[in-house]
């Protein structure tokens, strides 16, 4: 990138907070092993929010420990922020100093809303972003083979009860 484009950028970005502006530039890159690192904790962090509520009732105190001990561990740099006076009402501005805390701070914001689209498939466990709020499975696919293997199991204990 030329002075001049940076130049360009920045006074294009105006009050944008850095990350954006970082995340913009044509040379801004980070490693892929530490990408590989921090979206591997995501998902960590992802599993172990859902595990924890799944299984509530079934896992020991211990267990509960560390979940809540794992959870705890993610995250814990805070961006800053500021009030700006809008047109309709204030708002609050975040001001990132770096990209990993941006979205860190969104994935947080997605784990802990009632309301978000992130799942869990019930069947195969993977994380998944859901098309609507009803939906339990990443497909149709794995909604099926859950109830192939949930009647199988009724099948299995129909008969035993029967013996």
């Amino acid at each position: 990138m030329t002075d001049h484009e940076g130049i360009a950028i920045t006074m294009a970005m105006g009050n944008t907070p850095q990350a954006v502006t970082m995340s913009l530039q044509k040379k801004y890159a980070e490693r892929y092993d530490w990408l590989v690192k921090e979206f591997t904790d995501w998902a960590f962090t992802f599993m172990t929010s859902f595990l924890y509520y799944m299984d509530y009732d079934t896992i020991d105190k211990q267990t509960h420990s560390l979940y809540r001990q794992g959870i705890s561990a993610f995250g814990g740099i805070a961006p800053t922020y500021r009030i700006a006076l809008e047109k309709d009402s204030p708002v609050i501005i975040w001001d990132f100093h770096s990209l990993l805390v941006m979205v860190q701070m969104y994935f947080s914001f997605m784990l802990t809303d009632k309301d978000s689209d992130m799942r869990m498939c019930k069947h195969c466990k993977k994380a998944f972003v859901a098309s609507r709020k009803g939906n339990e499975f990443c497909s149709q696919k794995c909604k099926n083979q859950f109830n192939v293997y949930k009647s199988r199991e009724k099948k299995k204990g129909n008969k035993s009860d029967n013996r």
